[in-house]
């Protein structure tokens, strides 16, 4: 296929090299910037400019990567110039919004498509490697369908598919599991600091642990992988945890219950925490919480 790149920073690059790579034809790639177009087609050696209009009537297929906030107002711009011929599969990347942002191309004969990959793009030539094998969420017209799932086993990714009102949620997931999930490493490695263990030794000497924790639920799942005091109703371990946080680290306190709170429902679920210790430990994290 015939495929323009728009906003062409991390993931458009990447995903450029990759379809290229896969035997697909980048026949344009655009940014706000000339600099930031010609070093996103330095890596392709394609055509590049800073407006889209100048590629998107000869494209059988259009991806818009640019930041979530930009993506609407670009695609109606194009589709009010009639800049997308008819057929024509019009892509985003977000992970927040569904193929309705792109609405507005189905009056010119064009499909919608959302294809978010459940990776991150640190930089392009990260994103070229760290892709393939990832997974790929799509959903959109039906008529865009079949061209992404095309496009994910081009691009060596695994599939996954859900309905357009799912989308909010889907992303949600993604961003406790990433984001999230950062801000939380952050967050012991602050408590490994005010504990007298400097940050660049606190990291690897966590990295081990997380590592494991890491093997432990893929080959098992979450609920056989929780070990530590709620997973064993150790409440006295727990209000030990929480005066210390509330003496030294306060703010960290409503994220510690929150997560205590999760916990335990895991452990009732693993039958590893019995009623009163469950009750015990929800009226402990639920104090700190309010």
């Amino acid at each position: 296929m015939k495929i323009v790149i728009i906003g062409a920073g991390n993931v458009g690059t990447a995903l450029a090299v990759l379809l290229q790579r896969a035997g697909h034809q980048i026949v344009g790639l655009t940014c706000r910037t000339p600099a930031s177009a010609a070093a996103a087609a330095a890596h392709v050696q394609a055509p590049y400019g800073t407006d889209p209009l100048q590629f998107t009537p000869h494209a059988d297929l259009v991806f818009i990567t640019t930041p979530d906030r930009f993506i609407g107002d670009i695609c109606a711009q194009i589709a009010e110039a009639k800049g997308f011929k008819q057929g024509t599969v019009v892509v985003h990347t977000s992970g927040a919004h569904s193929s309705a942002l792109l609405k507005e191309a189905i009056p010119l004969g064009a499909f919608p498509l959302s294809f978010h990959p459940l990776q991150t793009f640190a930089d392009p030539l990260a994103g070229v490697k760290n892709l393939p094998g990832s997974y790929i969420t799509i959903e959109g017209h039906e008529q865009a369908l079949d061209v992404g799932r095309r496009l994910v086993k081009d691009l060596q990714c695994r599939l996954l598919e859900i309905p357009t009102e799912s989308k909010p949620l889907y992303h949600c997931a993604a961003v406790i599991a990433c984001n999230y999930f950062t801000a939380v490493i952050d967050a012991a490695l602050q408590t490994m600091e005010v504990a007298g263990i400097k940050r660049h030794e606190a990291l690897p000497a966590l990295y081990p642990l997380i590592e494991g924790t890491f093997k432990n639920i893929a080959k098992s799942g979450t609920t056989d992988a929780l070990t530590g005091p709620v997973a064993r109703g150790d409440v006295g371990t727990v209000e030990k945890h929480l005066a210390a946080l509330s003496a030294k680290i306060p703010h960290l306190l409503p994220l510690y219950s929150a997560l205590g709170q999760v916990a335990v429902d895991i452990a009732a679920r693993k039958e590893t925490l019995d009623a009163l210790g469950q009750q015990q430990l929800l009226k402990l994290f639920g104090e700190e919480i309010k």
